[in-house]
């Protein structure tokens, strides 16, 4: 085995134990700053929702058939934690018109850093001089857990605003069967949730 099969193999069993150190104070940091980040959250929605009725009234977009909220590939490294969402029509990532927003979910990864550095330091003890294209496959194979707190924390907030009657698009703006996704920008994603009759 080379050193990068040896050092992913590692990898598997600190990545974990790493995360369940710091899960719990991810939960009581969003818990404490629920307000604000909803409030992010929402702001950034709206915005994407004023840019799809600016296209549709131009006759640019059709009704909004795919809402999808995206991890960045590129966050993880510039330490941006952006998550992109789109209002799309039936022609997805084909959609010309893109009516898009970021919304800034620092606050549930506000410990990646630390945790990279943690489980490097860890990995150091075995693997002298870890280079820093190492540590980006440290970065990229522990996102995912932090991915997975953001789509937790997606639902929990889609599940308070769907009801709102404000939140989404005018339903004569909407297709009658609207997916809503979470995953990786153009890449895989996941079925949030389903509105209305395919």
């Amino acid at each position: 085995m080379d050193r990068k099969e040896e050092f992913m193999t590692a990898m598997e069993y600190i990545l974990p134990e790493q995360f369940s150190k710091s899960s719990r104070s991810i939960t009581l940091h969003c818990e404490k700053h629920s307000k604000e980040i909803v409030h992010t959250f929402l702001e950034a929605f709206k915005t994407a929702v004023e840019q799809t009725t600016i296209l549709q009234d131009q006759k640019k977009k059709g009704k909004v058939r795919y809402i999808l909220f995206s991890h960045l590939y590129s966050s993880i490294f510039l330490q941006r934690y952006l998550i992109r969402i789109d209002l799309m029509d039936h022609t997805f990532y084909s959609d010309s018109s893109q009516a898009v927003s970021y919304w800034d979910a620092r606050d549930i990864y506000q410990l990646f850093e630390e945790d990279v550095e943690a489980i490097r330091e860890e990995l150091g003890k075995n693997f002298p001089r870890i280079h820093e294209y190492e540590a980006d496959f440290i970065r990229y194979a522990y996102a995912p857990y932090y991915h997975g707190v953001t789509k937790a924390f997606l639902l929990a907030m889609l599940e308070e605003a769907l009801p709102e009657r404000n939140f989404l698009p005018h339903q004569d703006r909407l297709e009658s069967f609207v997916s809503i996704l979470f995953g990786e920008y153009m890449g895989e994603a996941d079925v949030l949730f389903q509105l209305g009759e395919e």
